[in-house]
């Protein structure tokens, strides 16, 4: 037993992917269960199980005095060769049928009972996890009273305590010697992009191509600004572009041209005629002024500077000097309301 507890220190500090019965002796099996004699009604077993070892399972056999019955306490106490590791244990009656499980009580002990106990009964120690391992002592007491007959029985084998998950070692991603099919290197983008394949999640945010590509967005993120400008790139300046030769045609490539807004014209209706249900009116402000069919127009509310409810104008016409529109006004409301706003279009937008 020494020798296999010294085992188990070295193998605790490495938990490998053995089998959990690799290295078990007879008592790994309910069929090689060690017996354990009371005395006055208490009994001791000591033991260790490890299953990094290969020997996860302790079995121990308890037969209670012959057509006695009371209840059974258990308690399970352990060592082991560092902090963390666990045991457990729980409890088979002769049918094979889990009668109880161990409830922790402190770190490194566990306690069960069962009530009413009678016949034989199993105790399986073993070890929690992959990595546990530990030098255990079993105490039990037996507090038995009324006589009952026993009927036969029939054994059936209690199932196998199933493997754990296989640990699976990850290797960490070397950026500079990349390898794609490591899982570590998913979101990762090597040093030399060019190891990574087309496409790489993991260097979505990286210029990959060189020379770097505007069109490419992480590209156009970092890249330095070309001869000309570029408005996709985001280190380019007004000063990069050449001047915008038209602001009434906004060049969407030339960052002068987009950042580019023309004033408000505000202006006076000169003249009025009713039409139907509309009155169409001149207003003193045309081509000159920068305007055209991308400009609107709206009546404002007396001298408020406010849009006069329903004053929305269609133009119709914009000459040098004046437009001509329709709005959907009484003869009377235009005659209170001359003043009216003339207004650009939003800025373009940078691509």
């Amino acid at each position: 037993m020494r020798i296999a507890f010294a085992a188990c220190l070295v193998l605790c500090a490495c938990a490998h992917n053995v089998p959990q019965d690799k290295a078990t002796t007879a008592d790994g099996r309910i069929k090689g269960a060690k017996p354990i004699v009371l005395e006055n009604g208490a009994a001791t077993a000591t033991g260790v199980v490890t299953y990094p070892g290969g020997d996860r399972v302790d079995w121990k056999k308890i037969e209670l005095p012959e057509k006695h019955r009371g209840e059974l306490d258990i308690k399970l106490t352990w060592s082991t060769p560092r902090p963390g590791l666990k045991l457990t244990f729980d409890v088979f009656d002769a049918w094979n049928a889990q009668v109880a499980v161990a409830k922790r009580t402190t770190k490194l002990s566990r306690e069960a009972s069962v009530k009413d106990a009678r016949g034989t009964y199993f105790i399986r120690v073993y070890a929690v996890g992959r990595g546990d391992a530990g030098r255990y002592k079993l105490g039990i007491e037996f507090d038995g009273r009324e006589r009952v007959p026993l009927p036969p029985i029939e054994v059936n084998e209690p199932p196998k305590l199933p493997d754990l998950p296989v640990v699976v070692e990850v290797k960490q991603c070397d950026l500079y010697k990349f390898d794609p099919s490591n899982p570590d290197c998913e979101d990762k983008c090597p040093v030399v992009t060019s190891q990574a394949p087309p496409n790489w999640k993991g260097c979505a945010k990286v210029c990959t191509v060189s020379p770097p590509d505007a069109a490419i967005p992480a590209c156009a993120k970092t890249m330095a600004c070309p001869p000309g400008g570029d408005v996709r790139v985001a280190s380019c300046r007004k000063e990069d572009f050449r001047p915008c030769p038209d602001f009434k045609n906004p060049d969407p490539t030339n960052l002068n041209c987009l950042d580019h807004q023309w004033a408000p014209v505000a202006a006076r209706i000169g003249k009025k005629t009713v039409i139907g249900g509309e009155v169409e009116i001149t207003i003193m402000a045309g081509a000159k002024s920068n305007i055209d069919n991308t400009w609107t127009a709206i009546v404002l509310q007396g001298d408020t500077g406010k849009p006069l409810a329903g004053g929305a104008i269609k133009i119709l016409r914009i000459d040098d000097n004046t437009i001509i529109g329709r709005v959907r006004l009484t003869a009377q409301q235009v005659e209170a309301n001359l003043q009216v706003l003339v207004t650009p279009p939003p800025k373009p937008k940078r691509r």
